[in-house]
């Protein structure tokens, strides 16, 4: 339960600046914005959408450490001693108390996964309002990117491949 709100906690803290952005597109819905103001906006947007996505990597990853020490657990009898990190301390117990703990954490980060995943598709779908509203590049710079990059595969190819080890 700790680990659970100290996540959510952590990772509010870290998505909390939504808010002024929140008040500025109230603004702007009110008033038109300079341009600098929109780069500005459209960016922390971006800024927020990454945020998200880290977390969502991150607390993923989490949830595969659990599912590995959960397995572990098979294997191993129940009575079998074994030490768990508590606020810092490291306590001793049995797997058999330690098992329900780990799945019950492995569960509430899940469940903080989809509540990010949520925020995340809203803040996409904010993403592309605001894309449409001042009419900005709808890829973001993605597709540029993506075909000057399959254009240097296509050279890098037709040069003979100079950088592949045989």
């Amino acid at each position: 339960l700790k680990l659970a709100r100290a996540v959510r906690d952590r990772s509010e803290a870290a998505l909390g600046s939504g808010r002024s952005l929140r008040t500025a597109m109230a603004a702007a819905d009110k008033e038109e914005l300079s341009p600098q103001q929109v780069q500005a906006a459209f960016q922390q947007i971006e800024k927020e959408c990454s945020t998200y996505l880290n977390k969502i990597a991150e607390l993923e990853q989490e949830v595969g450490e659990h599912s590995l020490v959960l397995k572990a657990f098979e294997k191993v009898e129940p009575s079998r001693r074994c030490f768990r990190m508590v606020g810092g301390v490291l306590v001793e117990r049995t797997v058999a108390e330690v098992t329900p703990a780990v799945k019950q954490n492995q569960e509430k980060i899940r469940q903080v996964v989809k509540k990010f995943e949520e925020e995340l598709k809203k803040k996409t779908e904010q993403r592309t309002a605001f894309q449409k509203k001042y009419g900005l590049n709808q890829q973001g710079g993605g597709s540029q990117a993506a075909s000057s990059s399959s254009a240097g595969g296509d050279q890098g190819s037709k040069a003979g491949g100079g950088s592949v080890l045989v």
